[in-house]
């Protein structure tokens, strides 16, 4: 049981204040507009640039391997 307390007590030493904050007091002002679809831009982006630099990075390997 002792174990169990220790273990409690520990975790609630490792966790954040903002946790046990109440919800009015950690509401934030809402995101703009541009910048929400930025986000949203950018997000859904974010996969073809990926694929982008892997094929770029295996055409780059193949280069170097064939020289």
């Amino acid at each position: 049981m002792r174990g169990t307390l220790s273990l409690a007590g520990l975790l609630l030493v490792l966790m954040p204040l903002d946790v046990l904050a109440c919800a009015t007091c950690s509401l934030r002002e809402p995101e703009s507009a541009v910048r929400s679809a930025l986000l949203v831009v950018g997000l859904m982006l974010t996969p073809f640039l990926v694929v982008g630099v892997g094929l770029w990075a295996v055409r780059r390997a193949g280069r170097e391997d064939g020289a």
